[in-house]
């Protein structure tokens, strides 16, 4: 009864071992490339959404603000909004922070770089502008956001993402 079953041989069980550890490793390499796309890719979002969003918020208060009271940096300055209310943004150590009445609201972190021109005139036609460091004669502001992922990520790595986003804004309340 017992004779007519046949075994492998251990040849025939080492070409199947070495045909699963092919394909084995096959799916391992693409769940992997698979998982760095993913998080490059939602670390690229986040990175636009940041900048954007911070970027909104200031074109829309800057919009409607009243007058530019103080600008002591190019990544500092001081406006009152449509209410008469002090606005201050800066950067701080990689947070742009947004304070208002006393209170320091926290907008986005991961900010590389934030440049803030100012111009008494612009002409749209051209593109060029006189820049001014009187806070009253100022017109047109442009805003330069440099943002990268909040969490920390090594140089060179997929997960290291940047955004640059510039706006021009036109004060309208002057």
């Amino acid at each position: 009864m017992l004779r007519d079953q046949r075994g492998f041989t251990l040849t025939e069980l080492l070409v199947v071992t070495a045909v699963l550890a092919v394909v084995l490793g096959a799916v391992v390499l693409i769940q992997q490339k698979g998982q760095e796309a993913y998080i490059m890719g939602s670390n690229r979002v986040e990175t636009q959404q940041n900048a954007r969003v911070a970027l909104e918020l200031m074109t829309r208060e800057l919009r409607s603000a009243t007058a530019v009271t103080a600008i002591p940096s190019g990544t500092n300055m001081t406006f009152a909004d449509q209410n008469g209310a002090s606005v201050q943004y800066q950067v701080t150590s990689g947070t742009l922070t947004r304070t208002t009445a006393g209170a320091t609201t926290t907008l986005i972190g991961g900010v590389q770089a934030l440049a803030l021109t100012y111009y008494s005139a612009w002409d749209g036609q051209t593109g060029t502008g006189t820049t001014t460091g009187t806070a009253s004669a100022v017109r047109v502001i442009k805003i330069d956001l440099e943002t990268r992922t909040e969490e920390g990520a090594g140089t060179g790595s997929f997960a290291n993402q940047y955004a640059k986003m510039e706006s021009m804004v036109r004060l309208r309340n002057l």
